[in-house]
């Protein structure tokens, strides 16, 4: 596994994905159905290549393990759609504060989904799990 592989994100398949299906006037429902999708490609790149989470040590108790595995924003999708020269930067700054906007005023959370809904779910997870390390978000301590 070539180094830096198991936390990288934007794979060429993905960046050639988002090319192909991206349009300026994607409606919401569009771009969260877009995210969806290159959400399954990334799981399905890194199942099919063997690729592990990023190991993480808690900075607070020492404890190592598996990270949680990458996920695609909403957010992270339209910055990429600027990186990665698919539509200019004055559409994808303005699809990105549109996004802000849309987001506050229907309640969704950073995948576009309903906030309630993924809080539950998480709190189901979190409750189910016996492993510390995967359940805080990033540089966050797990105890």
């Amino acid at each position: 596994m070539p180094s830096g592989e198991r936390s990288q994100v934007w794979y060429p398949e993905l960046v050639a994905m988002l090319r192909e299906r991206w349009r300026q006037d994607l409606s919401w429902e569009g771009v969260v159905e877009l995210r969806a999708s290159l959400q399954e490609k990334l799981d399905e790149i890194r199942r099919s290549r063997g690729i592990l989470p990023p190991v993480f040590r808690c900075p607070s108790c020492g404890e190592v393990g598996p990270a949680k595995p990458p996920v695609i924003s909403i957010r992270a999708m339209l910055i990429s759609v600027r990186r990665f020269g698919i539509d200019t930067v004055e559409v994808a700054k303005n699809r990105e504060r549109d996004w802000k906007r849309y987001r506050r005023d229907q309640g969704l959370d950073l995948l576009g989904g309903r906030a309630a809904e993924h809080a539950v779910a998480a709190v189901r997870v979190a409750a189910e799990t016996s492993c510390r390390i995967e359940a805080p978000a990033r540089r966050r301590p797990c105890c």
